[in-house]
């Protein structure tokens, strides 16, 4: 759990150092009823949110534009 955890913060250090943004976390529309998906990061590409999202240590996460900007959030489950 704890390598998880500093996994999860070295992941969005990275995100901030490469123009990221960290955003608190808020429920997600979750696309699947198996739990619930919280968003971890802004990322300012596709690109930039399907690596970190490949990178990150969960395995049930997604990447979504947002709809008030050109930013991408990534959401994780983080029971998974």
């Amino acid at each position: 759990m704890r390598a998880r955890i500093w996994l999860t913060g070295a992941a969005l250090g990275a995100a901030l150092l490469t123009g990221g943004t960290v955003a608190t976390a808020q429920a997600a529309p979750a696309p699947s009823a198996a739990g619930t998906h919280v968003d971890i990061g802004t990322f300012p590409s596709r690109s930039a949110c399907l690596s970190f999202g490949q990178a990150g240590v969960y395995s049930d996460w997604y990447c979504q534009k947002s709809s008030t900007t050109n930013n991408w959030h990534l959401w994780v489950n983080l029971n998974s």
